[in-house]
């Protein structure tokens, strides 16, 4: 049991946690820390803190004499350090951020001083401001003089408090050297990797959640799907993930012009889904929602929970997001939600509580995960404890895909620079090039290929026709050529190869440029490799530049229509075309006619 509750019992523990849930609501601070006095007059103990990053948590105790208290003491009033450079005695309460900003209030009962309440940076950044969020502070802290009284914790005396454990037998919490892993995790609670962790419920830390607001008669807010439209957003393949649950969107109007609409990669979505589900059966929760900022894109909110949620359900996740995320309008944001029994009816009404935790931060933001249930009562400071830990390992999956796809867009950029500047010599490369690749990476999404090789097939596509700049534009201008000329013009994957070689991509990248012009028959060059030697991102350029050649009227007249196309691809399969890929290749383009 958290020391917290044996010195306070798991009442008033959560009575104590219920007030930093309370600021981070109604205040709209990140972190906070409670102090409340003990005997003997020796200080000021930590009884409940939240949001300090990992390592960095505030000291266990304060004695009278510490600065900070002395300064409480002496201001007896809410007060505000918006610049902590002058303020050395906030000093310990400062790490794990640049520019930290405070709002400390003195808790009074009937004129004693038996606590200290410090709050720190506010969610939607800025300043505190004393006029602003004095107020509701204040009326904060009363509420928790009132417990204090109830309980009879202190007895009329600013000295005589039955807290009666010293400092040092504070419990500080895990070292970070003590937090478990993602997969120490996931193995102990959840050995079975291929499915989802039944959901007993969850529980979570108890904000009394504001006003629910319900749906809109808009019709974005009124539609329901179970798929999603198609586009070069990627979200055309998550409608068939077969172990993914959709039971929800909310569709929105257009997004503003400086952001679009962008996915969550599979393993992102995968991996939050462990993590919800663990949350769902060691609580009590009622659905996790996870935000994800991204600087170029509105990605979509995953909301994980145990019954299917009702339109209104979904509405407030949206709802509170928004609160916390003052650069996206809620009209902006989409759902997708996956429930562990989709077969019961939905869960409804509102939710009572929830629990904001900010993952990471970002220059232009920050992640968010919020955990809902619709019990009102507060979460213990054992599932506080859970849930923090949990978070903390999300959090670090998060920084580590955050840095992956920097690198994957890195390398797409240079690619792109490779094909401007050869647009002059051959004019065509370019619009074809990039036509493949969207709908390259639409089938590899829609084959559910990992991450990885998504991006690897996304740039290959980009390059695959990169070794024609090696070749004389003059020939490759001409209407027809001779069969010297041809076997040049052959010669272009092994020339891309070479070319692009010293690249060094962190995956195979070359290799699916190499072999994009193989057949499943094994009569393609230029190694001759058939089937499932052919790497599976080089099935997919082979089809997708057919179908683009084809469709764009490159090498014909004119243009053919899809359908024809698609007829003609047919006719190939299991000859020129990988089956399998021909298949998934026909459904998508079948369901973007269908839209068109």
């Amino acid at each position: 049991m958290p020391a917290s509750s044996l010195i306070l019992g798991e009442a008033l523990a959560n009575r104590c946690s219920q007030v930093l849930y309370r600021c981070l609501e109604e205040v709209g601070s990140t972190k906070g820390a409670l102090y409340l006095r003990v005997p003997d007059g020796v200080g000021f103990q930590v009884v409940s803190f939240y949001g300090w990053p990992r390592g960095t948590r505030p000291p266990v105790s304060l004695p009278l004499d510490h600065p900070l208290t002395v300064r409480a003491q002496r201001e007896r009033r809410t007060f505000v350090v918006n610049d902590a450079s002058e303020s050395p005695e906030l000093a310990a309460f400062g790490q794990g951020g640049e520019w930290p900003r405070y709002l400390i209030t003195p808790v009074y009962l009937q004129g004693d001083w038996v606590g200290l309440l410090i709050q720190r940076d506010r969610i939607k950044g800025g300043t505190f401001d004393a006029d602003r969020d004095g107020p509701p502070t204040v009326a904060i802290c009363e509420d928790l003089a009132v417990s204090l009284k109830e309980f009879h914790l202190y007895g009329g005396s600013g000295t005589g408090s039955s807290l009666a454990v010293p400092a040092g037998d504070l419990d500080p919490g895990p070292a970070p050297g003590d937090l478990p892993t993602a997969s120490a995790i996931i193995d102990e609670v959840a050995p079975v990797p291929e499915r989802l962790l039944p959901v007993v419920g969850s529980a979570v830390p108890a904000i009394r959640a504001p006003e629910t607001r319900l749906p809109s008669s808009g019709p974005a807010d009124q539609e329901q799907l179970h798929g999603f439209p198609g586009g070069q957003d990627g979200y055309a393949a998550l409608p068939w993930e077969a172990d993914r649950t959709l039971s929800g969107w909310v569709a929105p109007p257009p997004v503003s012009p400086e952001r679009q609409h962008g996915m969550m990669p599979p393993e992102q979505r995968a991996f939050f889904w462990e993590i919800a589900g663990l949350l769902c059966q060691i609580l009590s929760a009622s659905a996790v929602a996870l935000w994800v900022e991204d600087p170029e894109e509105i990605r979509p909110i995953l909301a994980f929970s145990t019954l299917p949620l009702s339109p209104e359900l979904q509405q407030q996740i949206l709802a509170h997001a928004t609160f916390h995320l003052p650069a996206v309008r809620e009209t902006d944001l989409r759902l997708i939600t996956r429930t562990e029994m989709p077969e019961v009816p939905e869960l409804k009404g509102a939710f009572a509580t929830y629990m904001p935790l900010l993952l990471n931060e970002t220059p232009q933001g920050h992640d968010l995960m919020m955990v809902f249930r619709t019990e009102d009562h507060s979460f213990s400071i054992t599932e506080i404890e859970a849930i923090q830990q949990l978070s903390r390992v999300l959090g670090l999956y998060l920084q580590e895909a955050r840095l992956h796809e920097r690198y994957h867009h890195a390398f797409l950029s240079v690619s792109h620079r490779i094909l401007q500047s050869g647009e002059s010599r051959v004019p065509t490369l370019r619009p074809h090039s990039l036509a493949t690749a969207r709908l390259a990476r639409d089938l590899a999404l829609r084959l559910e290929l990992p991450t990885e090789e998504v991006e690897a097939v996304s740039i290959a596509a980009i390059l695959h026709d990169v070794g024609l700049l090696l070749l004389d534009p003059q020939m490759l201008a001409k209407p027809q050529l001779t069969e010297e000329e041809l076997k040049k013009v052959r010669n272009h994957p092994e020339l891309a190869a070479v070319f692009l070689k010293d690249l060094r991509f962190p995956f195979d990248v070359v290799k699916m440029i190499r072999h994009h012009h193989e057949r499943w028959d094994g009569h393609g060059y230029p190694d001759g490799l058939r089937e499932t030697a052919i790497p599976i991102g080089s099935r997919i350029i082979g089809l997708i530049e057919a179908y683009e050649v084809m469709t764009s009227g490159k090498g014909y007249r004119r243009p053919k229509g899809f359908r024809q196309v698609l007829a003609e691809l047919q006719n190939e399969s299991g000859s020129q075309f990988d089956p399998t890929v021909l298949e998934a290749f026909s459904e998508l383009m079948t369901r973007k006619g269908e839209r068109a």
